[in-house]
């Protein structure tokens, strides 16, 4: 099975799928990682609110800080074990997705192909980003008429309301340990104190839980 993973952030990945990608790779399946923006904004609110560890490394410019990310999201693939020709760096501007969808979804349709399943942000997101992510992996899939391709809708920022046969459970058990690991070469992340607490979070969570749908789903669900 051929799975891409919609992160709209460096680190998303993993806390929207992390231990879900380990457990597929494992599984042989061919897992591949699309990050829509360079995260450049990731001091931003941080630095506002003194949530900011006050330090050299943090005293950099945005573009130095997209850099980083983008270095760091290629460290974290590797740790997961996802191939380097399977990685993805679209470089849109963090916090400024919602202003490219149509330039994304063309750079999208020549790099997906044969694609089963596509691992996405929820739908009503407060998050401009998260949401654009969303609405482009939609758009990719309309345009390509992947009729088939199974969406499973992870949640960061909104609540997931799937129920019945469409909220999927994924165990995945001792993975979260080495999805934990991957989460840590985000570096840059874990020196603002809201990513201190939530890197725990994902070192103990023992299932990924996704919301399930295809096309002929969109817009009769919450998430999708």
């Amino acid at each position: 099975m051929r799975i891409y993973i919609f992160a709209p952030h460096p680190d998303d990945e993993i806390f929207g799928a992390g231990g879900s990608i380990l457990k597929w790779l494992s599984e042989a399946h061919d897992v591949h990682i699309i990050w829509l923006t360079d995260g450049r904004a990731g001091y931003r609110k941080a630095g506002m609110s003194g949530d900011l560890e006050d330090n050299e490394e943090t005293k950099i410019s945005e573009d130095q800080l997209a850099e980083k990310r983008l270095t760091e999201a290629a460290a974290s693939a590797k740790i997961l074990g996802v191939k380097p020709e399977n990685c993805y760096y679209l470089k849109f501007h963090d916090a400024d997705l919602q202003n490219h969808i149509y330039e994304a979804v063309e750079k999208l349709t020549r790099i997906i192909r044969n694609a089963d399943r596509f691992v996405i942000p929820s739908n009503n997101n407060e998050h401009a980003d998260h949401q654009a992510t969303h609405d482009i992996a939609i758009k990719v899939a309309e345009k390509l008429q992947l009729k088939e391709v199974e969406f499973y809708v992870y949640s960061i920022y909104v609540p997931l309301k799937a129920e019945g046969e469409h909220l999927i459970k994924v165990k995945v058990g001792n993975f979260r340990f080495k999805a934990y690991e991957a989460l840590k070469k985000h570096r840059s992340q874990l020196l603002t104190k809201d990513m201190q607490w939530q890197s725990k979070w994902v070192e103990g969570k023992r299932r990924d839980y996704f919301g399930v749908y295809t096309l002929a789903d969109k817009g009769k669900y919450y998430n999708f």
